[in-house]
């Protein structure tokens, strides 16, 4: 009887506690993640070298043999993470400059997140490209603007 007394109480102060250990946690350092696949594009290897500094958040993007910085950046004290990326891409004969923003949590050692494919402009002349499509459903423009996936701690 004694042992299951102290079972849960040691089960209650770690499920008080251990998320708000998580949560305070300092994020500096370097996470990777798979963003899955959809339709024709294949998954792609993301990662990320965090710099956390009080609530602040930065550090770059390194993607495909680049790397683009992160602009702004946010974690608050319930592991609550966001940040905002503008990276180069190419689509068609045009570069883009593509601004994406991460939100997500911290959780279980790892951080989820979705990225949202927010906003472009053509790299040369700064002209809006539209990042949703006029003949796309919400649907489709929700699965191909948003990718949810996991980061995990290399070191």
């Amino acid at each position: 009887m004694r042992n299951v007394a102290v079972r849960r109480l040691v089960i209650l102060f770690f499920s008080a506690f251990l998320p708000a250990t998580l949560a305070g946690a300092d994020l500096s350092g370097t996470w990777m993640g798979l963003i899955p696949g959809s339709g024709r594009r294949p998954a792609q290897d993301i990662e990320f070298r965090l710099v956390q500094s009080g609530n602040k958040l930065g550090g770059k993007l390194y993607r495909d043999g680049e790397s683009a910085a992160i602009t702004d950046g946010e974690v608050d004290q319930r592991g609550e993470v966001w940040f905002v990326v503008e990276a180069r891409e190419q689509a068609g004969n045009q570069i883009n400059i593509v601004e994406y923003r991460f939100e997500g949590v911290v959780c279980e050692g790892g951080i989820e997140l979705t990225r949202e494919r927010a906003a472009a402009r053509d790299a040369v002349s700064g002209v809006v490209v539209p990042v949703r499509r006029p003949d796309t459903t919400d649907e489709e423009d929700r699965r191909r603007r948003f990718a949810g996936f996991r980061l995990d701690r290399l070191f």
